[in-house]
């Protein structure tokens, strides 16, 4: 954390005049400049008259103040979301369990990121800063469509525990746009693209719609896994009578006037036109022989043959 203090600790290239923020270019030199500092509102020197250093605005008569270059960053961002009323938001992901690994005393969990919205861009009716809300003041809050999302920005510091958790407790939206990287003397264009265009450096500190669609999710997945589960039990269960019994019959169904039956019954239970079946719902559902409907009621396990060869093998001499 040091090392991003004093990379944000000198050259300070942005003061206020008048409220405004302003470049050292764009004011007189010396104390004409007329600018106080955006951290301590003390009054400032623009030393942009020679050629020989950097020019930069100084403290005057003061030591100079570290946070400066810091709250010019943070008034500047604050300007552009007030000035453009819209923000890119990144996408949102929620985390759903598939599986509970148990390791030794310790569970593992196992699962899938769900993506439940893109990302995108949302307009703001409204947006307010530096006011306190829920026992914590943000740096931004946006109001969009009678909804609030909270705009953190962070340059030297990034949002803490105690923070973080009043905001869980508050069920707002928040985000968090990390502007470490950027340099003392940036340009408000660059900065203007990375507030609002730029979704690499946002990162969702809480999201109010994951936080309720998280059970939503997690439940449908659980289903398609509880599903795709007894499918595959299903199967495994025929196959193990295809291998157990070797003359397992698979009888295909068919349908008259919506009246399941099966064509040549072993047993005879029916006859039309001097052909035998058997009907699905009243003579394969009590036969001994039957082991059940598959395939979505196609076929139907027919043991006839195989508990037939065993009675006659029992019967030779």
């Amino acid at each position: 954390m040091d090392n991003i203090d004093n990379k944000h600790q000198y050259h300070l290239y942005f003061a206020l005049k008048e409220g405004e923020l302003k470049h050292i270019s764009e004011v007189e030199n010396g104390l004409k400049c007329n600018c106080i500092c955006p951290a301590c509102e003390k009054k400032l020197i623009a030393r942009n008259g020679g050629r020989k250093r950097v020019h930069h605005f100084a403290h005057y008569e003061s030591v100079e103040c570290k946070y400066g270059v810091q709250s010019a960053i943070h008034l500047a961002a604050k300007n552009i979301l007030a000035r453009i009323k819209k923000i890119k938001v990144p996408s949102v992901h929620v985390f759903c369990t598939t599986e509970i690994e148990r390791r030794d005393s310790d569970f593992i969990s196992h699962g899938m990121s769900i993506e439940i919205s893109e990302e995108r861009f949302i307009p703001f009716d409204t947006v307010i800063t530096e006011k306190k809300l829920h026992k914590y003041i943000p740096d931004v809050v946006a109001i969009s469509q009678g909804k609030k999302l909270i705009i953190e920005i962070a340059v030297t510091h990034f949002v803490g525990r105690k923070k973080l958790d009043k905001i869980w407790e508050s069920n707002i939206s928040a985000l968090e746009i990390d502007l470490s990287d950027l340099g003392n003397d940036f340009k408000l264009e660059d900065l203007e693209t990375l507030i609002i265009e730029n979704i690499e450096h946002k990162t969702w500190l809480y999201n109010r719609y994951a936080n309720e669609q998280r059970v939503v999710k997690q439940r449908q997945l659980t289903n398609e896994i509880n599903k795709k589960n007894k499918l595959a039990l299903r199967q495994e269960r025929e196959q193990w009578y295809i291998n157990h019994y070797k003359d397992v019959i698979l009888r295909e169904i068919s349908s008259k006037n919506s009246v399941l039956h099966v064509d040549s019954c072993p047993l005879k239970k029916r006859e039309f036109k001097g052909q035998f079946y058997a009907n699905v719902r009243t003579d394969c559902v009590n036969c001994e022989y039957s082991r059940g409907l598959r395939e979505n009621d196609q076929y139907l396990i027919c043991l006839y043959n195989y508990y037939e060869k065993k009675r006659r093998r029992s019967e030779l001499p």
